[in-house]
């Protein structure tokens, strides 16, 4: 009992300091509290209930964008200029040869059947076609109308979400569309608008493009969003966006897009007559442009003559880009031997097989990184028919 009477005073002091320390706190929040109105105070409560959920149905436009919207993929390009290739000795200060595209393309079949404009990969010696799930895949030509400016791409991939082709013909001026693309590379963007005209023929939308036939819409249209979706309310794809028609380049509520039921005959064609076309080997690639070092860069990074080569370029979309390369990065050794020279580099290269990781030991600022990089196929200058 001693023990108990001795631990009871304890007991009551800690009791009421936690009562003292809560009622504090109160107290200064009452505090507080008077130097807000009574708006400020009621604004506080609103702000700290739960947002409250009401129930809505899907509009049509949602369940189009939903539907149509896995079925829109990313185009990038890179279009190389007529000077300089891989390893041709250019001088470290050579301007980029390259031009980096970005458009849209449409799924049309789940085997990796993509259709974009012609214009969007015309003169481009690489083409990745990024899904929505966010892989991305090597494209190939498989044709193109350059009259019509429509061209079919091949990635190798299965089972990916494939459009649903609609019936253009049946389109009326007035009816709501949504248009799907890239714009200005930033991202898969939706906009809504409706048929504006149906019978657009023979225009003239620049680069000696002259549609036969177009659809116009006022569905925001902007550069990046050639070669995607235009869509009706059931999600089906009705037309191919392609040209805006503006003085300054911005869209002005007149774009326009080739119709679907177009598109299946150009296809159609253009998938008879690759048959046709025969396939050319591919040879290994990395995506570099190098030049030897010169007396005095070598003396300056301490190395010995003749030994490395310097990297001018990396080509965009390349595996070389994909495994971090830089520019001013001086390559020392290629799975583990050194490397001697732009010449020895070349032969190295050209002995691996399409598909193979190959280990780059890289003298970066004033240290030394090892990388991988997966070997590529060369991409083929591209032979686009026209119709």
């Amino acid at each position: 009992m001693r023990k108990a009477r001795r631990y009871v005073p304890q007991v009551l002091v800690f009791m009421l300091g936690a009562a003292s320390v809560i009622a504090g706190l109160r107290v200064n929040d009452w505090l507080q509290g008077l130097g807000r109105s009574q708006a400020e105070r009621r604004l506080l409560e609103r702000l700290s209930q739960k947002p409250i959920t009401i129930p809505s149905d899907d509009s049509p436009l949602v369940r189009a964008a939903a539907r149509i919207q896995p079925c829109v993929v990313n185009v990038d390009t890179l279009e190389e200029a007529p000077i300089g290739s891989q390893g041709d000795g250019a001088t470290p200060f050579s301007p980029p040869t390259s031009r980096h595209g970005k458009a849209s393309g449409v799924i049309i079949s789940g085997d990796g059947y993509v259709v974009t404009n012609n214009h969007v990969i015309q003169g481009a010696s690489i083409i990745r076609v990024t899904a929505s799930s966010g892989d991305h895949y090597e494209g190939k030509v498989v044709g193109a109308d350059v009259t019509s400016d429509i061209a079919l791409l091949k990635v190798a991939a299965q089972r990916l979400p494939a459009a649903e082709l609609g019936d253009s013909d049946r389109l009326r001026v007035g009816e709501q569309v949504i248009a799907i693309g890239n714009p200005f590379g930033i991202g898969t963007t939706v906009t809504h608008g409706i048929i504006s005209a149906t019978d657009r023929k023979d225009l003239h939308v620049g680069g000696g493009v002259f549609l036969r036939r177009a659809l116009q819409t006022d569905a925001a249209i902007s550069r990046g969003n050639s070669g995607g979706a235009l869509a009706n309310t059931t999600g089906q794809l009705v037309g191919i966006n392609t040209a805006i028609m503006s003085e300054r380049g911005a869209t002005v509520g007149i774009g326009f897009a080739i119709p679907s039921n177009a598109v299946r005959t150009i296809i159609r064609d253009l998938v008879t007559r690759s048959r046709r076309e025969p396939v050319l080997p591919s040879a290994p690639f990395i995506g570099l442009v190098y030049a030897a070092l010169t007396p005095e860069m070598s003396a300056q990074l301490e190395l010995p003559p003749g030994t490395g080569v310097i990297v001018t370029e990396v080509k965009p979309l390349s595996p070389a880009a994909d495994a971090g390369l830089r520019r001013s990065d001086v390559i020392l050794a290629i799975d583990g031997r050194p490397v001697r020279g732009v010449l020895h580099l070349q032969q190295t290269l050209a002995r691996r097989r399409i598909g193979q990781s190959i280990r780059l030991r890289l003298m970066r600022g004033s240290g030394t990184e090892e990388v991988s990089v997966m070997v590529g196929r060369r991409p083929q200058p591209p032979t686009l028919p026209g119709r």
